[in-house]
C-alpha cells in the first residue's frame, strides 16, 4: 500500500512562525521533537519558525508515516518492513523563505564522497555543528516557484558586469582615499580574469579581513542613505544588511546574479554553483543530500577554505528549465541529475486522472487526491498532505470548489523502487 507521509518543519531562523502551516494549509506536527500521545503527535509550537518541510528518507530528518498500519514509523523503516529499498534517490522540500538564508554551495559526487570520508576519519559525529559532509552524495537542486515571485542570487555574474558596479562604487567615494584604494584593490582582483577565483580569495582569504572591510564600506554609505552601486544592488544590500548586519556575504553577493522568478517557473542549480535564497515559497527537489558549504549570511557553521575548494568560479547562470506536457501534467527534467518534477492544476471540482511512476512522492498543494492501490485499497489525500507511491494503480485529482487546485509529483528520471 502507498505510504502517507509527513514531517515536522525545520525550525531555521530564515522561516517565520507558522510559515509551513500557512503555506500548505494544514497543522504542523512535532514528529521529530515530541513523543505521540495515544498515537497522535502534538502540534508544533506556533511561535517557532517554520522554514522547510522535508519529504524523504535522509537520515538527518526523515519523514514519518502518518496513517495506516505503519503510522509513527520512520519512512525508511516502513519501506524496509515491506521488503523495499529503504532509501529514496531524492529529497523533496517545501520552502517558506521569509528572509535571506546562507550564501552556499553544494559538492559534486566526487567532492561529497571525499569530504564525507574526511569528516568520518576526523571523528566528527553526524550531528556535529562543524561537520561539512553529512552524507556521501551530491546535491543537485531544482526549484519550482509557488509564490507570486521568488527572489534569489545564483550563479556568477559576467566579470565585466561586476566591474561596472565596482567602478561605480569607486567613483562614489572619490573624496575618501582609503575607501577609493580599497575598491581599486578589489577591482584589480577582477581585471583580466576569466572567473572570480582571485576576487573570492581577495574577499575571503586570511580570515575574510578584506571582505569585512569592503562590507563595512558598503553598509556605512547605505545606512547613511548614500548610493553605492545602483538601485537594484543597493536595495539588495540593504535587505541583506537588515537580516545579517555587516556580514561579509553582502560583499560576496556582488559577484552573483540577482534574479526574480515568477510563479510556475523552475530552475536547476548544479552542484558547485554559489547561491542563496532571499524571499518566496517553492518546491525544491534535490539529490538525497544535506551537504552545504557556507560563506556567510548565516548563523551556522562557515568553512571558507572548504568552500573555496568546492565552488565553481566560472561566470554562468542557473539553468532555467523548459516544461513539456504529458497528459494533464506539466513536467520539468533536470538533465544529468536524474530529477523530475511535475504538476497538474484543475479548476472548480474538475477531476484529472494523473500519470505517475512507482516511487514518486505526490504532494497536494490544494485539492484532494485519491490513490487507488493494486491491493484494491483507496486512500485520500487532502490539501497539504503527501504520499510515497509504492503500490499505486491509479491517481485521481479533484480541484476544490470555486478555485484552482494543484498537485505535485516528484521523483527520479528513471524511477526504481
Amino acid at each position: 500500500m502507498s505510504l502517507i507521509i509527513d514531517n515536522e518543519p525545520r525550525a531555521y531562523d530564515w522561516g517565520k512562525p507558522g510559515g509551513i502551516r500557512a503555506l500548505r494549509g494544514t497543522i504542523s506536527r512535532a514528529y521529530q521533537t515530541e513523543r505521540p500521545n495515544d498515537g497522535v503527535f502534538p502540534a508544533t509550537d506556533p511561535e517557532t519558525p517554520e522554514a522547510e518541510l522535508w519529504l524523504g528518507t535522509h537520515p538527518t530528518w526523515q519523514s514519518v508515516v502518518s496513517r495506516g498500519n505503519a503510522a509513527g514509523m520512520q519512512l525508511s523503516d516502513a519501506l524496509r518492513a515491506e521488503g523495499r529499498e529503504p532509501r529514496l534517490g531524492f529529497l523533496l522540500k517545501l520552502l517558506a523563505v521569509d528572509k535571506p538564508l546562507s550564501l552556499q554551495v553544494h559538492p559534486d559526487q566526487e567532492q561529497a564522497k571525499a569530504g564525507f570520508d574526511r569528516d568520518n576519519l576526523a571523528g566528527l559525529s553526524f550531528d556535529a555543528s562543524d561537520r561539512n559532509y553529512r552524507d556521501p552524495n551530491a546535491k543537485p537542486e531544482m526549484l519550482f516557484v509557488l509564490s507570486d515571485t521568488f527572489e534569489l542570487c545564483a550563479g556568477v555574474r559576467p566579470i565585466d558586469e561586476i566591474l561596472i558596479d565596482v567602478r561605480r562604487a569607486q567613483r562614489n567615494v572619490e573624496n575618501d582615499d582609503a575607501e577609493h584604494r580599497l575598491w581599486q584593490s578589489f577591482a584589480e582582483s577582477l581585471e583580466s580574469q576569466s572567473d572570480i577565483s582571485e576576487a573570492l580569495n581577495w574577499l575571503l582569504a586570511d580570515g575574510g579581513v578584506r571582505g569585512s572591510l569592503l562590507t563595512e564600506a558598503i553598509v556605512r554609505r547605505l545606512r547613511a542613505e548614500l548610493p553605492v552601486f545602483g538601485v537594484e544592488r543597493d536595495t539588495l544590500a540593504v535587505k541583506l544588511d537588515a537580516a545579517f548586519p555587516s556580514d561579509r556575504g553582502i560583499a560576496v553577493s556582488l559577484l552573483l546574479r540577482h534574479e526574480l522568478l515568477a510563479r510556475g517557473q523552475a530552475i536547476f542549480l548544479e552542484p558547485r554553483i554559489p547561491h542563496f535564497y532571499i524571499e518566496g515559497s517553492g518546491i525544491e527537489l534535490m539529490g538525497p543530500s544535506d551537504n552545504v558549504l557556507r560563506a556567510g549570511l548565516t548563523h551556522k557553521h562557515v568553512d571558507i577554505d572548504e568552500l573555496l575548494q568546492v565552488i565553481d568560479p566560472e561566470p554562468r547562470a542557473p539553468r532555467h528549465l523548459f516544461e513539456y506536457h504529458k497528459g494533464p501534467m506539466t513536467v520539468f527534467h533536470a538533465a544529468g541529475a536524474g530529477l523530475r518534477l511535475a504538476h497538474a492544476s484543475a479548476e472548480n471540482e474538475e477531476q484529472l486522472q494523473l500519470p505517475f511512476y512507482q516511487g514518486d512522492i505526490a504532494f497536494v498543494i490544494d485539492g484532494t487526491l485519491e490513490v487507488s492501490d493494486m491491493d484494491g485499497k483507496r486512500q485520500t489525500l487532502s490539501t497539504g498532505q503527501a504520499a510515497l507511491l509504492t503500490n499505486a494503480q491509479e491517481l485521481r485529482f479533484t480541484a476544490p470548489s470555486g478555485r484552482q487546485g494543484t498537485v505535485i509529483l516528484a521523483g527520479v528520471t528513471d524511477p526504481e523502487l
